[in-house]
């Protein structure tokens, strides 16, 4: 009789079993994945975490917990392939890149650490309101600079003597010619590692690379190329990337059998857009950056309405 019972139960064991366990990730859709995101990501200054996490949580078989948390290793490695690449035209400042990476490493565990206090409902939903409001800001920013310098060419043509070359870079001390300057450089590089805490933060919280913070900020704080931008950028979220990996790991996030195709097509996706956006002009890929964001964020709210 016990035998008989336990061999009619034992089906309907293995089906719960199957329905609370999760399934093993479909690594086809995990590798377009990578290259997706690492292409998006080396073109516009991202980890591609941003386009990872959307793709694997809905087509891979992937959690929302678990598609963050492995995402984090494909930042780490769109981050090395995008510095190697925009580093090979001269295009990534490591003054700011360090600046940056120094304080956003002591926030990307407590970000990482965060992912547990939420469900995937709320995490989505307050990424979707992140990339609605932080989207717009780069060209918006592009348009204002692009009238200031209008303006002070204007100035410049009226009274030569008042004109003076933008600096194209992130200055080092060793340009610091006066007391004043060197100042303006030191409270530059501390708004910088102010940005590098919350890029930190979004780094662990989301799986993302902190571009959708750091880009704007250089934008904004710097008189960089838009591609030494994108370059500094990467640098900047490798380290941060490899705690939130490490942390994400440690909490049973990060799916093994997935890193490995993740990082190689995000590693190829990333460096092959890094050798075009170095190429090409700054504002449509200002607007890339823009547009994409936006929609993904609107996309998502509306996919959780209700919930």
């Amino acid at each position: 009789m016990l035998s008989t019972g336990l061999q009619r139960l034992s089906p309907l064991f293995r089906r719960s079993m199957s329905t609370s366990l999760p399934s093993q990730p479909d690594l086809r859709v995990v590798a377009a994945a990578g290259l997706v995101g690492g292409g998006f990501g080396g073109l516009v200054g991202l980890g591609g975490g941003a386009i990872m996490v959307p793709m694997m949580s809905s087509w891979a078989r992937m959690t929302q917990h678990q598609a963050v948390g492995t995402s984090s290793a494909a930042v780490a490695s769109v981050g090395t392939s995008g510095m190697l690449s925009f580093g090979s035209a001269g295009a990534v400042d490591l003054i700011a890149a360090g600046s940056l990476a120094c304080t956003a490493l002591l926030t990307a565990r407590a970000g990482a650490k965060m992912t547990g206090w939420f469900n995937a409902v709320q995490m989505a939903r307050a990424f979707a309101v992140f990339q609605i409001v932080v989207g717009p800001l780069v060209p918006l920013k592009g348009l204002i600079v692009g009238n200031k310098k209008a303006a002070d060419a204007e100035v410049a043509a009226s009274d030569p003597s008042s004109s003076s070359p933008p600096l194209r870079r992130f200055a080092s001390f060793a340009d610091a010619t006066t007391f004043e300057s060197a100042g303006a450089r030191t409270s530059q590089l501390l708004k910088l590692a102010a940005t590098g805490c919350v890029a930190g933060f979004a780094s662990g919280m989301f799986g993302i690379g902190g571009g959708v913070i750091i880009t704007p900020a250089l934008c904004v704080l710097t008189d960089m190329p838009y591609a030494m931008v994108l370059g500094t950028t990467l640098a900047s979220m490798v380290p941060p990337a490899l705690v939130s990996v490490y942390t994400h790991h440690g909490m049973g996030n990060v799916v093994a059998s997935a890193v490995v195709p993740l990082v190689i097509g995000s590693a190829l996706g990333s460096f092959a857009s890094g050798q075009v956006a170095v190429r090409v002009p700054e504002e449509p890929l200002q607007w890339v950056f823009a547009i994409v964001l936006f929609s993904q964020g609107a996309l998502k709210l509306w996919a959780l309405r209700g919930k």
